[in-house]
């Protein structure tokens, strides 16, 4: 059974470029609050920053084809005046520090768009359901875009740590390290000095995979689904494209003492709150687990099942069915509890990853936005870069 990575053309920031300012975080983080996203502007000022060449969703409504062109045109703009190294790397080591974790082990590298589905029992397998309306921005970047600079993170089962741990023990010369903006902690990374080993070791995972699923189970995506999908998307309506076969991504393992399952919670703006307060109590009433909605500075029980998938599951229909104007999906519940005229905050629970891969082979994909891996703060922040054109 062939390993789905693939290694070689990642691109670092060059030496004289800021690094501080450089990295961002993922775009999807912080939907809800445009501050964030002013501060971090301002601070990154005119230097060479991912920010600029990202769309996080805060503006997805917010003039996006003007966005889109400007990102394509800095991209281009950094590609042509050194922004990035001229020398690539095969694949790179990451240590992440966050005020949540001292240490949370990572290996960036490629993977093979073709092992992956967004939907069924492959290799690589999404999580979680997609919000339609998040795919269409990543796929118009990504095809009018001559760069990839990834969030997704992959989530693998591997209990004697013989991937990404046992990389990390060979890991060859330093690459980089520096304080994250914005309080996102620390990163360190190293070059990759075997990537053989790296690739017999997934091949090797792969294979347990299969005997213990029925078939073959080697990744799952535990952040950034939307944007994988975009990737598959796109090389599948342009197929002769070889550098778009692939996506850059970073690969985690579940069993890491750095990885923390947290629920996305649900903030909507709907006429009457009041009302909204009544129909969830009434819809949930005599569930086991109780949990919480936020509303006018108070706060009321509501119940959902014990099971968190089900919990998810059953608040989103529950929603969707009711005649809302808005709904957000929120990180860390500081963010529920913000007394605003017309929301509603619905406190969620998380799966627990220990059953996690099993929960997926089970059911297949989980409801959109089921949970998070980390708080917020701790997400992605695009560094490492890839070219997908030929």
């Amino acid at each position: 059974m062939r390993s789905p990575l693939r290694f070689g053309g990642i691109l670092l920031p060059s030496a004289d470029v800021d690094p501080n300012k450089f990295a961002c975080i993922a775009c999807d983080q912080f939907t809800s609050d445009p501050e964030y996203w002013k501060e971090l502007s301002e601070y990154v000022g005119d230097s060479p920053s991912a920010l600029r060449i990202t769309l996080p969703e805060i503006f997805l409504n917010d003039d996006p084809e003007l966005r889109l062109k400007r990102i394509s045109e800095n991209m281009n703009a950094y590609v042509r005046s050194g922004v990035f190294e001229k020398r690539t790397y095969d694949a790179v080591l990451v240590e992440r520090r966050t005020p949540f974790t001292p240490s949370r082990p990572g290996l960036v590298a490629c993977i093979d768009l073709d092992a992956y589905e967004p939907s069924g029992e492959a290799l690589i397998r999404a999580s979680e359901a997609v919000v339609t309306s998040r795919i269409p921005p990543r796929v118009e970047i990504r095809e009018r875009c001559p760069l990839e600079l990834p969030h997704v993170m992959l989530l693998v089962d591997d209990e004697d740590g013989i991937l990404v741990e046992a990389a990390h023990k060979k890991r060859g010369k330093k690459l980089y390290d520096f304080k994250l903006n914005m309080g996102g902690g620390s990163i360190v990374g190293y070059e990759v000095t075997d990537a053989e080993s790296i690739d017999r070791a997934a091949q090797t995972l792969a294979e347990l995979s299969a005997r213990k699923y029925g078939k073959p189970f080697l990744f799952a995506v535990g952040d950034g689904n939307h944007s994988l999908a975009a990737a598959k998307a796109v090389h599948e309506k342009n197929r002769a494209v070889k550098a778009a076969s692939k996506a850059l991504v970073e690969i985690v393992n579940v069993r890491s003492g750095g990885i923390a399952f947290h629920p996305i919670h649900r903030l909507v703006k709907v006429k009457d709150p009041a009302d909204f307060v009544r129909y969830m109590q009434d819809k949930t009433h005599g569930l086991p687990k109780e949990s919480a909605l936020y509303a006018g500075g108070r706060v009321f029980p509501y119940g959902l099942p014990t099971d968190a998938v089900d919990g998810v599951e059953l608040v989103q229909r529950l929603i969707d069915e009711y005649d809302t104007e808005s709904i957000d999906y929120v990180h860390g519940e500081d963010r529920l509890t913000r007394d605003e005229d017309g929301t509603v905050g619905v406190r969620l629970f998380a799966p627990e990853k220990s059953d996690f891969f099993d929960c997926v082979a089970r059911r297949g994909k989980l409801p959109k936005k089921t949970f998070s891996i980390g708080e917020g703060i701790e997400k992605r922040y695009y560094l490492e870069a890839r070219k997908i054109v030929d």
